[in-house]
């Protein structure tokens, strides 16, 4: 049996994703096991979290050795839990007995600073590492977007802009979207330093990425290696967010639809360009990334049309949601369950056929 671990930051993160992931793994001749990485103890080797039991179908609290090939399910931000547990992965990704089913992407900053040079760069919208409130210029750039450099689904994304009122910012909550006028740049100022103190930021040009109805929308396309180590995309969903707020995301309370479907009905001109251009950003972008940083499994990648019909890449993550796949299209759970365990016995039997080739090739020359 080969030992897979799932880690997150929280025992109850992805609960069902993880569950039927370890049902399938048990077939493929895994022992899946569950667990926190700030529960790694250095002089032991070992974590405590739970352990698939597969004749129950439930999970058992245990302390267990590292998992020899481990499935990274972490979503970090600034806290020091966060920076605890990346601390512990990368000490991890450099113990030659483990392996991971793929390493994940720096923060966004890095990310923009490679793809910008890239054969993709067309497609990225200019941004700036926003260290303090006097490079918002309003002369330049009017409005603008800042988000943070670790952020993900879109929390703590907000909405600048300068009017004759004075200088409006708006944030999505999960109830509604919230907003605040600053009478002058002096407390407008203050106040985003504030912010900036607390996390790194990335400030952009506000794209209208709005359908006709002023709902703000994108494209969310999921991309994973298969058993050959082969990228395929798997499928393309679309978020539709309510009238008036400023992102799609899920957590903000938008609706998914299958890509086709709503591509069909959308006022887009030159719809076959549009597919084309996507097609090349999925066929470039896997190989971009793993020549910059290090090889990956999956890729989720955002992205936003507006209504000129120019396309955007809004985000890359390495560490993907599945809700907008799994919603728009049913049929695709169970593939999407099984593909990380698929993905972890190639690498396993890769890994057992090199140890017994160097054993062959030592007894050969000894």
């Amino acid at each position: 049996m080969n030992n897979f671990g799932i880690m997150s930051l929280s025992l109850d993160h992805e609960n069902h994703y993880i569950h039927q992931m370890a049902k399938y793994g048990h077939d493929l001749g895994f022992t899946l096991y569950h667990f926190v990485p700030s529960t790694y103890h250095p002089f032991t080797h070992t974590v405590k979290g739970k352990k698939y039991l597969p004749e129950s179908d439930a999970w058992l609290e245990s302390e267990f050795p590292v998992p020899t090939i481990l499935y990274d399910r972490c979503f970090y931000h600034d806290d020091s839990h966060s920076i605890q547990c990346k601390n512990i992965i990368q000490w991890l990704k450099k113990q030659p007995t483990i392996t991971f089913i793929g390493n994940g992407l720096p923060n966004k900053w890095e990310l923009y600073q490679i793809l910008r040079e890239s054969k993709l760069a067309a497609y990225i919208p200019e941004t700036f590492l926003l260290q303090s409130a006097n490079q918002v210029n309003f002369q330049s750039l009017n409005p603008v977007i800042i988000k943070p450099i670790n952020g993900s689904q879109g929390n703590g994304l907000y909405f600048i802009e300068k009017s004759k009122e004075g200088i409006l910012v708006r944030t999505d909550k999960k109830e509604q979207t919230v907003e605040k006028i600053f009478s002058d740049r002096m407390t407008f100022n203050k106040w985003l330093n504030q912010l900036l103190k607390r996390s790194s930021y990335l400030m952009q040009a506000y794209l209208p990425l709005s359908n006709q109805e002023k709902q703000p929308f994108d494209i969310r396309a999921l991309l994973q290696k298969n058993t050959q180590a082969e990228w395929k995309v798997i499928e393309k969903g679309v978020r539709i967010g309510e009238k008036g707020r400023i992102i799609s995301n899920l957590s903000v309370g938008a609706s998914i639809h299958a890509f086709e479907e709503w591509f069909r009905f959308t006022p887009f001109k030159l719809k076959s360009f549009l597919k084309q251009e996507m097609e090349e950003i999925f066929t470039l972008l896997p190989s971009i990334l793993e020549n910059s940083f290090s090889a990956l499994f999956e890729i989720g990648v955002d992205i936003g049309i507006t209504p000129d019909g120019s396309l955007w890449i809004l985000d890359v993550n390495s560490k993907p949601g599945r809700k907008v796949i799994m919603t728009a299209y049913p049929h695709l759970c169970e593939k999407l369950y099984k593909a990380p365990v698929l993905y972890a016995a190639k690498l396993a039997d890769d890994k057992r056929r090199n140890l017994d080739e160097k054993a062959i090739s030592y007894r050969n020359n000894h």
